[in-house]
């Protein structure tokens, strides 16, 4: 018997935060609302911007985005046949800067509607710096928004593997290894890199090793934030979705 496409497999863990956005209680929904915050505020940001809008204009868009998200005033009827969470996203966005932000702008200014605290997550001067470094939104919006969610992805996993070893007391082997991680030098090579450390190259690389392991598990646990899974299958395809996102 002809095993089911794995698009279809596992609907409601793929679009659970949807379903809590639009039918968990106002707890669920707010704590749903965080988790797509905290994973595409920036992307978001940076396709508002791609439209040539100022700064202001692309915080107040987003902003107002998840509002109306908060509301349940979108996606009440989505089809999840018709593609990723992640995708519908990004078409409900550019649908709400085309028609809707404008008026939910003014609601808001003018008050009567719901404030969503977004500060958590959106850091203003960080987004432009991405956007900036895209070349001011060059390519598809769709290319766009795929690679600052992985962008975004493996910086919230940097950060949290800095803060996992600064508890272990191992900030120096952090400071040491971060480089070879994300291949930012090519001038140093490891058997100099351990020998101004005090280390034999042997024993840099087995740490570097082990860093690259801690930091797939911080990658994994992030896109699970995301997906709102632990299913190992769904992390797994996501990593592929991460990783073509920046070919």
């Amino acid at each position: 018997m002809p095993h089911p496409p794995a698009e279809t497999l596992f609907p409601s863990t793929r679009w659970s935060l949807l379903h809590r956005l639009r039918e968990g209680s106002e707890e669920e929904a707010r704590a749903a609302l965080e988790a797509l915050c905290r994973a595409y505020w920036q992307p978001l940001y940076c396709v508002a911007r791609r439209r040539a809008w100022s700064e202001h204009d692309a915080q107040d868009a987003v902003q107002g985005f998840f509002e109306v998200l908060l509301r349940r005033e979108t996606f009440a009827t989505a089809d999840e046949g018709t593609g990723k969470l992640r995708q519908l996203l990004l078409r409900a966005f550019d649908n709400f800067c085309t028609q809707q932000w404008k008026k939910t702008v003014r609601q808001k200014r003018g008050g009567g509607a719901e404030h969503v605290e977004i500060s958590d997550h959106f850091n203003a001067e960080e987004a432009e710096r991405h956007f900036q470094r895209s070349g001011g939104g060059a390519g598809s919006a769709e290319a766009l928004y795929n690679r600052e969610w992985a962008n975004a992805v493996l910086e919230r996993s940097l950060q949290a593997l800095r803060e996992d070893y600064a508890r272990r007391g191992w900030q120096e082997r952090y400071n040491l290894l971060v480089g070879p991680l994300l291949q930012l030098d090519d001038t140093t090579s490891l058997e100099q890199l351990a020998a101004s450390a005090g280390m034999t190259a042997g024993a840099l690389r087995v740490n570097l090793h082990r860093m690259r392991g801690h930091f797939r598990d911080q990658i994994e646990r992030e896109l699970a934030i995301t997906i709102d899974s632990h299913d190992p299958l769904l992390i797994r395809q996501e990593m592929t979705e991460l990783f073509k996102a920046f070919t």
